[in-house]
């Protein structure tokens, strides 16, 4: 079933004026309920314009965005009950954090949204364990943890909204292997847990392989192409022709099939590979023992 819809939508910066730009163009899309869909392409291709239409931060210039079915902007004065039901998580959400304990950073979204105090403090804290943020961390000020941490309670404050559409642009950046392992770890549980539609933009084709349903890709303000992992990613020489890369470890098993091993195809990941190659080492089809 389908969760978003975007039919024929454009965008133009300064409209009207000498420095006019389209950001995108006659956009047509679709995101599934319950996918986890990644946004991938490359730098000034207009994925942070496309998300921030999505939760009506932006309006189309041309076209609609449906959700559910119904245009957003149909009732425009209607716009900050979307935003608790599309949330956004900008690129280093850190920046954002104002309050005095990491637990009232978390809380200030359900508190406007008129919740009880019991209500509010439930969700203060499965968005914390969501995203890994422990009890002793609650009573301290955002601006003393780590920056790995802040970005977890910037996740954690959209997440306690509990929107059906979380949308995470570049929630991962500048991360170690371990933060960024435990931030899609959690928005993955949050996933699960809630059945929400999840869109993450990154520039890590690891990342969207390891935990993306379905990608779309954005080149020069249109839609490129979308489809699975695997229809995506096996398209790697027209990637690489609009900019754009496969995961590496795509590439090293390209790199052992011209030297003659062979290991199949649909590997984007560490584990997917690791798998592959167990038979090598334990004497199995692989052939080595």
């Amino acid at each position: 079933m389908t969760k978003i819809e975007l039919k024929g939508v454009s965008y133009l910066y300064g409209g009207k004026t000498p420095f006019e730009k389209k950001a995108l163009n006659n956009i047509n899309a679709c995101i599934e309920e319950g996918s986890i869909t990644g946004i991938i392409g490359h730098t000034g291709s207009g994925k942070s314009t496309l998300v921030q239409l999505l939760n009506g931060l932006l309006r189309p210039t041309e076209g609609q965005i449906l959700l559910d079915g119904r245009d957003i902007w149909e009732k425009p004065k209607k716009m900050r009950a979307l935003r608790f039901k599309v949330g956004l998580v900008f690129q280093y959400p850190e920046y954002q954090l104002f309050e005095e304990t990491v637990k009232q950073d978390i809380a200030f979204g359900p508190k406007n949204m008129g919740l009880s105090s019991d209500e509010a403090e439930r969700r203060v804290m499965d968005a914390a364990k969501f995203c890994g943020l422990g009890q002793e961390l609650m009573g301290k000020s955002p601006f003393e943890l780590s920056g790995g941490q802040k970005r977890r309670v910037a996740i954690a404050g959209v997440m306690a909204m509990s929107p059906e559409v979380l949308i995470l642009d570049e929630p991962a950046a500048g991360l170690d292997p371990q933060g960024r392992s435990d931030i899609f770890g959690g928005i993955c549980e949050y996933r699960r847990k809630t059945g929400a539609t999840v869109i993450i933009v990154s520039h890590s084709m690891e990342d969207i392989a390891r935990y993306c349903d379905r990608v779309l890709v954005m080149s020069k303000g249109q839609v490129w192409a979308e489809g699975s992992c695997d229809e995506i990613f096996s398209r790697a020489d027209e990637l690489e022709a609009i900019g754009l890369d496969i995961p590496q470890i795509a590439r090293l098993v390209r790199l052992l099939k011209e030297k003659g091993v062979d290991l199949g195809d649909k590997l984007y990941t560490v584990g997917d590979v690791y798998r592959a190659l167990l038979p090598y080492f334990t004497g199995g089809d692989g052939g080595a023992s």
